[in-house]
């Protein structure tokens, strides 16, 4: 089974992929939109993408691709607890770096390490490809924020571990299938698919006052839990927004299903982009580190 993934070996989303599909081969793609190309195109059979960072938040381009990629479906989510390190090359001392490079999430996530020490940031399109640019500069002075995992395969030593800001840093990913094909779900260990059932989807509400908050009310009527809700530009016409929203539950079944119905009656469209099973569980890939 072919797995798509954002970036170059040594990523988090590598170790997502590997989590999520041990038995999969996972194939790096340059961009977010490359993932959804491949996998829509059945040039690869599955995708595992980052969502959010419960610090720098959603990753937007994903969730707008998602909505537009409707032939595509979540079948599963995993939360990686996300350990930055500070990569140079051998020889090099946190004293000797000027500029930090890595994905903007990253460097959203060790931005008051960085600002400590005069440290510039500089971005670049993944944390693991930043950590191959400073393998190749060869210059003490340039940096990459990456994971273990991309130290080892580039070279590079740790000079100053765990710089996150926050100590419980995560990201959230999902992993996609095409709406046809059952079987990636069913390659996902038993641990990634015994959580309770959750749901995410897109919307947007009728252009009338009042239409957000009657579009809500029937999830709290039924005592339905929602775990996230977050509002993005449609990029259709300026000041246009369509939301994302989390629960916990299953459309088809009740009370989601009557809640949904009722949703739909103030809502100008409703697209449900996957049920899956909750995680449960913190992925630690970096654990050693």
């Amino acid at each position: 089974m072919r797995i798509a993934y954002q970036g170059v070996a040594g990523a988090f989303s590598e170790a997502a992929a590997a989590a999520l599909f041990p038995a999969g081969e996972p194939l790096p793609r340059d961009t977010f939109a490359d993932v959804f190309e491949a996998l829509a195109s059945r040039a690869v059979d599955a995708a595992v993408v980052p969502v959010e960072n419960s610090q720098a938040g959603a990753v937007a381009d994903v969730y707008d691709l998602l909505r537009r990629h409707r032939g595509l479906t979540i079948v599963a989510e995993a939360h990686l607890r996300v350990r930055h390190h500070l990569l140079g090359i051998p020889g090099s001392r946190v004293e000797d770096v000027r500029t930090a490079r890595s994905h903007p999430q990253a460097l959203a996530q060790v931005e008051e390490f960085l600002r400590g020490r005069a440290i510039t940031p500089v971005v670049a399109f993944d944390t693991a490809g930043a950590a191959a640019e400073v393998a190749e500069l060869k210059d003490r002075t340039v940096a990459a924020v990456a994971s273990t995992r991309a130290a080892e395969r580039y070279g590079l030593v740790v000079l100053a571990p765990s710089i996150e800001t926050a100590s419980d840093n995560m990201t959230r990913f999902f992993a996609l299938a095409r709406r046809d094909d059952p079987a990636p779900a069913r390659a996902i260990p038993e641990a990634h698919r015994c959580g309770p059932p959750k749901t995410s989807l897109a919307y947007a509400s009728a252009n009338v006052p009042g239409a957000l908050v009657r579009s809500l009310e029937p999830f709290a009527t039924a005592g339905i839990q929602l775990t996230k809700i977050e509002s993005r530009p449609s990029r259709e016409q300026p000041w246009d927004y369509v939301f994302y929203l989390d629960f916990a539950g299953d459309p088809a079944v009740s009370p989601a299903l009557e809640a949904m119905a009722l949703m739909r009656t103030c809502c100008a469209w409703v697209h449900v982009l996957g049920t899956y099973p909750a995680a449960t569980s913190v992925l630690e890939p970096d654990a050693a580190s």
